[in-house]
């Protein structure tokens, strides 16, 4: 395999042993110690077997080169982001693969503030080639303390009031490593709480971690034949969230838009949604005098920080930046439930108050595509737009509809993406742009 570093869409991912190994892992320890990029260093890792013993090479490889790091064990991505940032350390590493299949691994790096490391400083990264051998003067200090996480759960507690209605909520932790956080809080906020697949684990035994209609069938049997108002579920590392109700899977430009809706109420500013996002959170964003902004899937955060905005959002992860810039599944979840809770409202209400989209996505297994000549087929037969952007694949925008063809920056896949009012117009856009990738 290539041992070369490659940043994808979200940090480092690829298959255990194929993509990604433990020489790839040891090139990023040197290019990063000895690229002056700190000394201080904490490292977190999900579930995953693979992931556990990067984590432990990060943890020593950095420790050989005299630099300090912590590492706090089984975390959230979004724990680790904020830890980064509250613990005052020079990057963070979330060592996780989030939603993709056990057999892959990955690394996301965080800088001083919580938030993913830039562009610039992953092409250094990926460039860097040592010219001499390292001999250490002494080993720098390892630590294992994870009292941060208790720091992440006060503050979040800190933020909210307990609210006067209660739920009665399933939360599906995805045998990834959620377990401590959204099942705890919601029961400290006074909800009645049923936690299943809470047991961190390297098969990820209840399901595949990607929180998605095929993984999630036992899941929503019980939520609709139970007595529970409503169900979250996470992804393998916490940064993603979807909302189950007796009507099935809320689709995740729902959650997004009940997110919108209620920082928007609280402030107003600058929006950022992804290349994806549905056009329900641009006339939302409008309606309310704010801008909103399309920007790269996984890198929604950027412009968040150079628009000083409130809110970013790609499907099933948001970011308020008043908390901070980073995708946090779990704080959603309890902010959610806390305006339920305090304007006595219920989950299908608000639900129903959502502009209703038909949102279609689907999966092509291939390994890239031509851009070019896919832009020539695609104009050929969905015929000429009103407007393309280029900025994340291909988005082809109609008077009634968009569709956008975007190739995976974690997996050898096209992903197809569709929006109109109709059912109908959806599908038949669907139909004609699968057909532009397999002929």
């Amino acid at each position: 395999m290539n041992n070369n570093l490659r940043f994808g869409t979200s940090g480092i991912r690829g298959l255990f042993q194929e993509e990604i190994d433990t020489n790839m892992v040891m090139k990023l320890v040197e290019s990063i110690s000895l690229s002056g990029l700190g000394s201080k260093f904490l490292v977190g890792h999900d579930s995953r077997r693979s992931c556990i013993l990067f984590a432990n090479i990060l943890t020593s490889g950095l420790s050989y080169h005299g630099n300090k790091v912590n590492q706090i064990g089984f975390a959230p991505t979004p724990l680790v982001a904020y830890a980064t940032k509250k613990g005052d350390f020079d990057l963070g590493f979330s060592v996780t693969a989030s939603h993709n299949p056990p057999n892959y691994c990955g690394i996301k790096i965080f800088d001083p503030n919580g938030i993913a490391i830039d562009e610039k400083t992953e092409q250094m990264l990926q460039n860097y080639s040592s010219e001499y051998k390292f001999h250490p003067d002494k080993f720098g200090r390892i630590t294992f303390d994870e009292g941060i996480k208790v720091d992440y759960s006060l503050d979040i507690m800190k933020r909210f009031d307990s609210g006067k209605k209660k739920f009665k909520i399933l939360v599906d932790c995805a045998n990834g490593v959620t377990n401590d956080f959204t099942p705890l809080l919601l029961s400290k906020m006074g909800h009645e709480v049923i936690s299943i697949n809470s047991h961190p684990s390297h098969l990820f035994h209840g399901h595949s971690p990607e929180p998605i209609k095929e993984n999630l069938s036992v899941t929503t049997n019980l939520v609709k034949n139970s007595d529970v108002d409503f169900a979250f579920v996470h992804d393998g590392d916490g940064d993603r969230l979807v909302i189950i109700t007796k009507e099935g899977i809320v689709p995740d430009y729902v959650f997004s838009y009940l997110l919108l809706s209620i920082i928007i109420q609280e402030r107003k500013g600058n929006v950022v949604i992804s290349i994806n996002s549905s056009t329900a959170l641009e006339d939302l964003a409008q309606s309310h005098s704010c801008n909103a902004s399309r920007a790269s899937l996984g890198k929604t955060f950027i412009t968040l920080d150079k628009l000083s905005g409130i809110y970013a959002t790609e499907p099933s992860k948001v970011i308020d930046s008043d908390w901070g810039m980073w995708e946090d599944g779990m704080y959603a979840a309890i902010k959610l439930v806390n305006h339920m809770s305090v304007n006595n409202l219920d989950m299908q209400d608000m639900i129903d108050d959502v502009p209703k989209k038909s949102y279609l996505q689907n999966n092509i297994a291939m390994d890239a595509f031509d851009a070019d000549l896919l832009k020539e087929k695609v104009l050929k037969t969905l015929g000429e737009p009103v407007e393309i952007q280029e900025i994340d694949g291909l988005r082809l925008i109609y008077s009634d509809s968009w569709v956008l063809f975007r190739a995976s920056g974690t997996e050898p896949k096209c992903r197809i993406y569709v929006e109109s009012n109709s059912e109908e117009r959806s599908a038949d856009l669907m139909k004609k742009a699968e057909s532009v990738l397999l002929n």
